[in-house]
């Protein structure tokens, strides 16, 4: 497919803004001669500046990724609309965050492991959960990374890693240059360009369907494509809506990624805010490109399917880069990429933040600098790596989010154990008791997929119960004793 001149002049101002809002941001909240503690504070925390506005439309920039813009569509094509049912579950599970977590994490350190660790915690217990979280945060986030790469070669006429390669390096440049704030001023950008750009695909998909919006989404409605519940089967829904709960909890509550928007607020009221809000965006964002892959799905029944598209997750990017008008092609394309960036861009300054506070936290003060830009270009290997991996997987906006649960379970019951309920949960953490909660989360996870064979939503339920069991089994054997570990 031809591209035109004004389709690239789109994507360049977009990428120059995101350039000028990072230096700009950059600016801000650096001073020239902070070292160490005060320099980590800058970077990964902007300086304790973020507004509300600010923290909810990071969170939601954050979260929704590229995923949400060819991912949940897929989801729709392929089924319907019941993948809404985890971000009902998540109004719940963000009150929680909002009332219990945040007034025990808020201004207690640049980490949350740091707090979960604080007091009754070794620098080996804390190490190890900064390694198991990177471990599966690199993991869920590199599938991400793929699909927004999938548009992107669509439209230069590129091999996807190609297209790989220049959005990670992209992201890489201006994470480096601003940090947190720069991340957070970048993502209130891309979250208006990629929601803009799923209203466009409301308005261009009829058009150039040649059929009206309610034509098509009354032909998906009578197929069912557009059903979220079902009363002669309401398990699913009701799996869904818990499975929410806990799920986000984990993800919202416990991961650095997102903690940190919220710590980073200039008060913990407007962080409470924020995170409570920020859940009926979510299912706003949702609903809207689920209505995407609804309208495609109808467009496609008069219509055959393209040949040389392997599956419903290339679906929409070669809809939009086949049927969509020049100009508007690049503004969806810088949607995607905005996408993208919004989530690589957070995860790579969430993971610095924990190599620098919690992995390797004795390193040299004064080589700060050199330390940010050696983690921040090791972390963009792997996460390009993992993006290489992922794309010979189909599925991905189930492979994405099922990686979080695998071990989001563990984490959380960690975090429960150590910082909700640390009075009936009296141990030293350390790195062996750490492994095991972590093994006995995994040993969650087998149980309700292989043995129960119950939903994945419960996966993080599973996982949270078993590592609380275990450490609760810990704690009687071997209460508070100095370890060496």
């Amino acid at each position: 497919m031809e591209f035109l001149y004004i389709d690239w002049m789109v994507i360049a101002a977009y990428i120059i803004l995101v350039f000028y809002l990072a230096i700009r941001a950059g600016r801000q909240t650096k001073s020239a001669n902070s070292v160490g503690r005060q320099r980590a504070t800058e970077q990964y925390l902007a300086n304790k500046s973020l507004t509300f506005t600010e923290s909810i439309c990071s969170i939601i920039a954050t979260e929704v990724s590229a995923l949400t813009f060819l991912g949940i569509p897929a989801f729709a094509f392929n089924k319907d609309f019941s993948f809404i049912q985890i971000y009902m579950g998540a109004i719940i599970g963000r009150l929680v965050i909002a009332k219990v977590f945040l007034p025990k994490v808020y201004d207690q350190g640049l980490t949350i492991y740091e707090v979960i660790a604080k007091d009754t915690g070794l620098p080996s217990g804390q190490r190890m959960i900064a390694i198991f979280y990177a471990f599966s945060k690199i993991l869920s986030v590199g599938v991400r990374l793929f699909s927004g790469a999938i548009l992107v070669s669509h439209f230069l006429g590129m091999h996807v890693y190609l297209g790989l390669a220049l959005v990670t390096t992209v992201t890489f440049l201006y994470t480096l240059v601003g940090g947190l704030k720069a991340v957070v001023r970048t993502d209130i950008m891309q979250l208006g360009l990629f929601i803009f750009g799923g209203i466009l695909a409301h308005y261009l998909i009829p058009q150039t369907s040649g059929q009206s919006w309610s034509e098509l989404m009354g032909m998906a409605q009578a197929a069912g494509k557009t059903s979220f519940f079902s009363l002669d089967n309401p398990w699913p829904f009701i799996f869904g809506i818990f499975g929410g709960i806990l799920f986000d909890m984990s993800t919202h509550g416990v991961d650095q990624d997102f903690a940190q928007r919220l710590t980073a607020n200039r008060s913990l009221k407007h962080a409470q805010l924020a995170i409570f809000f920020s859940s009926f965006i979510s299912i706003s964002v949702g609903l809207l490109f689920l209505g995407v892959g609804a309208l495609l799905w109808a467009h496609y029944q008069g219509a055959s399917f393209p040949s040389n598209v392997a599956n419903a997750d290339h679906l929409f990017s070669y809809y939009i880069v086949n049927h969509f008008p020049a100009g508007i092609r690049g503004i969806m394309v810088a949607g995607v990429l905005a996408a993208t960036m919004s989530t690589l861009d957070s995860t790579i300054n969430a993971l610095c933040a924990t190599v620098y506070n919690d992995i390797f936290p004795n390193r040299s003060p004064e080589k700060m600098k050199f330390y940010s830009l050696m983690d921040t270009a090791i972390i963009t290997l792997l996460l390009f790596i993992i993006a290489v991996v992922a794309s010979t997987n189909d599925g991905l906006l189930m492979l994405g989010l099922k990686v979080q649960s695998w071990t989001g379970g563990a984490l959380l019951g960690i975090f429960m154990a150590k910082v909700i309920f640390k009075r009936w949960f009296v141990f030293r953490l350390n790195t062996m008791n750490v492994i095991g909660a972590y093994a006995f989360g995994i040993g969650g996870v087998y149980l309700n997929t292989q043995i129960l064979q119950w939903d994945w939503n419960l996966n993080v339920y599973w996982g949270c119960i078993l590592s609380m069991i275990f450490l609760k089994i810990y704690a009687s054997i071997k209460p508070m004793q100095k370890d060496p570990t």
